[in-house]
């Protein structure tokens, strides 16, 4: 990790434990009261799709897992760290029911407020179809 600040790491590591086992409660102390999380697809143009509060970032997590064929594999992980915001880039791949397998190479903007996360903007670049 490339200096990448302690307290906001560990805030980080425990929003994502949270967040995916729909632990809303816990997950919630770590986000600010207008978390969104622009996801990297939807309706929303030009976003994709704008998910607002911890609650519903849970439910679009669950949504996901519901899609999966196959579980998904996260790979290649590297954090950076930018005044307010951490980067994190990686690589994930997997198996949707509806759409069929992806290989894609991601990246995060978690967006802090004090010492809380305020938005994560999440990007998917497809590198295999």
């Amino acid at each position: 990790m490339a200096d990448v600040d302690s307290a906001k790491q560990a805030l980080l590591h425990q929003f994502g434990k949270a967040l995916n086992s729909n632990d809303v409660t816990t997950g919630s102390a770590f986000v600010t009261d207008d978390f969104v999380w622009i996801y990297y697809e939807g309706p929303d143009h030009p976003e994709g799709r704008i998910i607002r509060g911890f609650k519903a970032a849970c439910e679009a997590v669950v949504e996901r897992a519901n899609r999966l064929k196959t579980p998904i594999v996260f790979s290649e992980s590297n954090e950076y760290s930018s005044s307010d915001k951490i980067f994190t880039t990686y690589r994930v791949s997997g198996e949707f029911i509806d759409t069929g397998p992806f290989d894609v190479r991601a990246i995060d903007i978690y967006s802090f407020r004090g010492d809380r996360i305020c938005s994560k903007d999440t990007y998917w670049k497809i590198i295999t179809a």
